[in-house]
């Protein structure tokens, strides 16, 4: 698989340059799932030698710290909240075991599960504020094909309040949604805490991008499954979906027919207003295993192993 990343024309907050730029190689940690806000606060998952632990990287920092002590469990699916105060992750006993959501601060302290026991739960969000946390829950792991390799099926949305400070529940969970997804690939809340976004597929229509209303969720509010240009023969084919900027346009990435019959996975922006507006944010050769959107419109990239962030004025920063 090809690392290479080429910025085409990108529009973010109201700015538009057309530049072409090399994102330079990354070191370790390989396959980090970021989460970042506007004080330029990073924390990230690493995989590493059958591990999966995440780290924090200061503003400053010459390197970057873990969030834990543990000597084990698989940790994963890091969200920062707003306020960059508080942490939100999974935490399983490995990469396909059943997973917890844990809370604790910035600095690891007052770490405690906050999903219920019995759940299998992973993917939180942060909503408006530092006590309002969305994550998905599994229903099933295994496989509608006895031949296929099992994985989490029939997912939905839970909306808990937490207290960071105090491992007591502040009261049980709520279930938002219950559509049972087949498939989840991202949960985003929008920047105001009243909507999320999740990128899902179904049957016959295939991968489709939902929004909801935190406070209505069974009634959707939105449905969109943009066409990209070249896009598989068998239909669109998305990967993770978020709000960017004032939660007024969403970015995701998609599926290109690529060489040798391989799939490419780029970044497009859309209105979240109209599902139109496309517009190709970063053009890709190969997949893309992780996409996250700063407060200032900021894009994170994992791809191949190594981690990209590209500015809201498409500049290449490291």
């Amino acid at each position: 698989m090809k690392g290479r990343l080429a910025v085409g024309i990108f529009c973010l907050v109201g700015v538009c340059i057309g530049c072409r730029s090399q994102i330079a190689q990354q070191p370790k940690p390989q396959d980090a799932q970021i989460s970042n806000n506007n004080n330029s606060l990073q924390i990230y998952a690493a995989k590493n030698d059958g591990e999966s632990k995440i780290y924090v990287q200061s503003p400053g920092a010459g390197s970057a710290h873990r969030l834990t002590n543990r000597r084990s469990g698989w940790e994963t699916f890091p969200a920062l909240s707003r306020s960059g105060t508080v942490v939100a992750y999974a935490l399983s006993d490995g990469e396909e075991a059943k997973s917890e959501v844990w809370v604790s601060r910035i600095d690891g302290s007052h770490a405690h599960r906050v999903s219920a026991p019995e759940e299998d739960a992973f993917m939180p969000a942060f909503g408006a504020d530092d006590r309002t946390l969305l994550y998905a829950k599994s229903r099933f792991t295994g496989h509608y094909s006895p031949i296929a390799r099992p994985r989490r099926h029939e997912f939905d949305i839970v909306k808990i309040i937490v207290d960071p400070d105090d491992s007591a529940p502040v009261a049980a969970p709520t279930e938002l949604t219950q559509q049972h997804f087949f498939d989840l690939r991202s949960l985003s809340v929008s920047p105001d805490g009243e909507r999320f976004l999740i990128s899902t597929s179904g049957y016959p229509i295939g991968s489709l991008i939902e929004e909801f209303d935190i406070v209505k969720p069974l009634q959707i509010k939105g449905i969109f499954q943009p066409h990209v240009p070249s896009e598989p023969s068998l239909g669109a084919s998305f990967g993770q979906a978020a709000y960017v900027g004032d939660g007024m346009q969403i970015v995701f990435t998609a599926a290109t027919e690529g060489k040798d019959g391989n799939y490419d996975y780029s970044v497009y922006q859309m209105s979240d207003v109209t599902g139109g507006d496309l517009i190709t944010l970063v053009q890709h050769s190969g997949m893309i295993d992780d996409l996250n959107v700063k407060n200032d419109g900021s894009i994170f990239i994992s791809a191949g192993g190594k981690r990209y962030l590209v500015d809201k004025q498409a500049h290449v920063l490291r």
